[in-house]
């Protein structure tokens, strides 16, 4: 391995240019105790004849291995030993000097690494796909295929019925009646809500209601109140199925905003309580007279409503000296620092200003907050901002809305509503003959419904939501993660919608255990029904029908999740 014999013609006889084999890392123990650059070791790079060994049989300086055999067991060794790249030393054509010839597969690996820093990065190390030349060529792809599918169906139809596309489904859509009063109905459900939200919130911030005995209650009773009202207004008025899915899903996009709101600042509420509370003690305990070294004070244990505990063991009336009364302060301060730091919030590297409870509990603050496509649908005092509006983006996601939904209701009308026309006339057969036509009538849909599922998800969350933040400055755009590489359901669960699994996260699953003190699987299963629960209701709101399918299919997602720890 450390040497190669020279290179021979056709007659056996020595090549003009001589080649040698010797060890990389053992030229840079006889040259440098730096590590060689690619550049190095690169076809230019020349050396002396002189720097060689006159006899080419002799042992080489420091085991450079140029030349004949190696006789020597330790040096044979000591080049197994070493991590070394062989490279090849040819002689130059006429002259005394040699030159390093390394593969040119080799040499781009040695640059890639020189210009990465040294740093390897694994080929699945990160699964989440970075935006470059490749994503940009499958999303073109998939672009191109949708478009040729689209083509085909105009073709078909066009074929058959002598016009480009159906519509059906752009009647109901577009339907005057029901268009505006849908929208009416969506306004007033909509800005409504801070006719409630609001002065709740600011009645409980002054005192006026507590929120931990009657706050939490009155709310609760509101959003079943409002959620009633909306649903049974949608039964009342026989809306088609698009316009009910549409009211339907933004007013469980309501609730969850203000549920949110309304929570997070009633615990805040506490809080702020809390926070005066300790300030008053705070202000009694300097008042006191701590001078003298054997002055005692009297201390009720009941006095402080603030969670501080003085020492275990309180009774009702307690003495404490001048260093005590120190140490109570000082533990007073601590839990006031904690306080304030809850009570307030600011965006790391912005220069908007510090928002405190109660001061945001103002019309604006809730109106600048349901319009922002929070990506948690949860509430914070302080968001991330931008401080400019890109024009050219909105544009460009907008007329993306468009053309999705156009490519939505063409799938729509082409692939989905003539096998729903064809069940409908099942009806009227016998039950085996239904059966039999059963598992076509999937095969038929599988296709079209993964095609509106996956646009409808790139509406939602890569058009809708970003055209959203971009028109409220709202700088934050983590609305959903790499769901295509998941290979979990929990995985699966949390990046396709991550507004959801974080209102979720912190109002049901940490709300469980903390309020009910149950155990972390307990609450994974309470957070899975109550998923579950809702999309029944939605679907019970479109067919006027409670199968159970869905919950069944979604309380299912549990086992398999407990799978997928298994076999990680």
């Amino acid at each position: 391995m450390s040497q190669r014999a020279p290179s021979t013609g056709n007659n056996g006889a020595p090549s003009a240019t001589s080649s040698h084999t010797f060890l990389l890392g053992e030229l840079q123990t006889t040259t440098s105790s730096d590590p060689p650059s690619p550049e190095s070791a690169s076809p230019t790079s020349e050396f002396d004849d002189a720097r060689l060994p006159a006899n080419s049989a002799e042992k080489p300086v420091a085991g450079l291995g140029v030349g004949g055999e190696h006789e020597g067991k330790g040096f044979q060794q000591e080049v197994k030993r070493r991590a070394s790249i062989p490279v090849r030393l040819e002689k130059i054509r006429g002259k005394e000097k040699y030159r390093l010839v390394i593969d040119d597969e080799l040499r781009k690996l040695l640059v890639g690494a020189s210009v990465a820093g040294g740093k390897r990065k694994k080929k699945f190390s990160d699964p989440a796909p970075s935006p470059g030349r490749h994503s940009t060529k499958k999303l073109t792809s998939n672009r191109m295929s949708v478009v040729m599918l689209v083509l085909k169906l105009a073709a078909t139809s066009y074929r058959e019925h002598g016009r480009l596309f159906g519509i059906d489904i752009l009647s109901i859509m577009f339907n005057p009646n029901n268009l505006i009063d849908c929208l009416l109905v969506d306004a007033t459900m909509f800005w409504g809500s801070a006719l409630w939200c609001v002065p709740l919130q600011k009645a409980i911030a002054k005192g006026g209601i507590s929120w931990e005995r009657t706050g939490w209650i009155l709310q609760m009773v509101w959003e079943a109140v409002y959620l009633g009202i909306v649903i049974e207004y949608t039964l009342w008025k026989d809306w088609p199925w698009i316009q009910t899915v549409f009211i339907v899903l933004h007013c469980l996009v309501m609730l969850m905003k203000q549920h949110s709101y309304t929570f997070y600042n009633g615990h805040l509420s506490v809080v702020y309580k809390r926070l005066q509370s300790l300030e008053k003690k705070l202000a009694e305990l300097r008042a006191l007279d701590t001078s003298g070294p054997n002055v005692r004070h009297h201390v009720r244990a009941g006095s402080v409503d603030s969670g501080v505990d003085i020492r275990e063991g309180l009774e009702e009336k307690e003495e404490l000296d001048s260093a005590q009364v120190e140490g109570f302060e000082r533990a007073i301060m601590e839990e006031l620092a904690a306080c304030n730091a809850e009570l307030s919030s600011h965006v790391e590297d912005d220069d908007g200003p510090k928002v405190v409870y109660p001061q945001n509990l103002t019309w604006w603050n809730y109106f600048e907050y349901i319009h922002f496509p929070t990506n948690r649908v949860v509430y914070e005092l302080a968001y991330p901002r931008t401080t400019t509006i890109n024009w050219a983006y909105v544009l460009e996601k907008t007329t993306a809305t468009f053309g999705v939904l156009g490519i939505m209701i063409v799938v729509s009308q082409h692939l989905i509503l003539p096998v729903v026309l064809q069940t409908h006339a099942l009806r009227l057969l016998p039950l085996s003959e239904r059966l039999q036509a059963f598992p076509y009538i999937l095969l038929d849909l599988i296709f079209p419904f993964m095609i509106e599922y996956l646009m409808a998800w790139y509406l939602i969350w890569e058009l809708i939501l970003n055209v959203l933040a971009e028109l409220t400055f709202f700088a934050d755009r983590g609305f959903y993660g790499p769901w295509w590489n998941s290979t979990t359901w929990d995985a699966f669960a949390r990046d396709w919608n991550k507004p959801v699994h974080n209102f979720l996260l912190r109002h049901v699953y940490h709300s469980s255990i903390s309020a009910w003190h149950v155990s972390r699987g307990t609450a994974t299963v309470i957070t899975f029904l109550l998923s579950a629960i809702v999309h029944e209701l939605v679907m019970w709101s479109l067919f006027k029908r409670l199968r159970g399918y869905l919950l069944i299919a979604q309380m299912s997602q549990i086992p398999l999740v407990l799978i997928g720890w298994i076999d990680d």
